[in-house]
């Protein structure tokens, strides 16, 4: 159980928000590129009625159409920028001659028209998962990426605060994707991808924070699996994540 208040910040997420649960989006099984339309319907209703969306998914390819929508919505005229929270880099150009996958996001929103790559920024990558090919989509399209060593070296508060400053910097709407497997696997075991050497529980809980004081356009939080999970904690700690983050939203908005 958790509440909508916290201490903290001395916010009160229902008197900050007009908070409405739009409950799951239509599916149509086996058609992942119709799929994809019917999401991207349902979030740009999200946004056209001056919302928010906070899309929870399992798949990562919701930041296909998740991205979109944002990039629809803000207009040829208006920039946009990706923040791809991830152990993975998620660059691949096609899978078996698919393109919109659940390893394509990165590339599939570093491809938008209103897009430039100065603005795409990947946080977290690690691991041996990472192929060459999606490590030369990324060179090839010059987008950002900050690596856990990266992370280690350059010092965790101001390496992040570079990376989102990148991502907000003169655009006017940012769209963020976040993956449990971004969060080291001892902090969050329950998740469809895990890695060692992520994030720590206190540190992802800040990033949320960071972001939430920027001002997110979308949000969406992918690769939750508490069936591997019996104790919850990795939901758990996604919340705190996803709700630190409303709450400095909402401080911020409050200043």
């Amino acid at each position: 159980m958790t509440f909508p208040w916290s201490f903290e910040w001395d916010v009160d997420l229902f008197e900050s928000y007009d908070l409405v649960d739009c409950g799951d989006s239509p599916v149509a099984v086996g058609n992942l590129e119709r799929t994809h339309e019917m999401v991207q319907a349902e979030i740009a209703k999200i946004l056209d009625a001056g919302a928010m969306p906070l899309i929870v998914g399992g798949d990562h390819s919701v930041c296909v159409p998740g991205t979109r929508a944002l990039s629809e919505h803000l207009g040829s005229d208006r920039k946009m920028g990706y923040v791809h929270l991830d152990a993975h880099l998620d660059a691949g150009e096609d899978i078996g001659g698919d393109y919109q996958t659940n390893c394509s996001g990165l590339v599939r929103a570093a491809d938008l028209p209103n897009v430039s790559p100065e603005n795409v920024v990947a946080i977290g990558a690690r691991g041996t998962i990472n192929v060459p090919d999606w490590w030369e989509a990324v060179k090839r399209r010059e987008i950002n990426v900050v690596t856990m060593s990266d992370v280690r070296r350059g010092g965790f508060e101001k390496t992040i605060a570079e990376a989102l400053d990148q991502a907000w910097d003169g655009v006017d709407g940012v769209y963020v994707s976040f993956d449990c497997d971004v969060i080291d696997s001892a902090y969050a075991p329950g998740t469809t991808g895990p890695e060692p050497g992520g994030f720590t529980g206190p540190e992802i809980i800040r990033i949320g924070q960071m972001i939430g004081e920027r001002g997110p356009s979308a949000v969406d939080n992918v690769e939750l699996a508490p069936l591997y999970d019996p104790s919850n904690i990795t939901a758990r700690l996604v919340w705190e994540v996803l709700s630190q983050m409303l709450f400095a939203n909402a401080k911020h908005n409050l200043r």
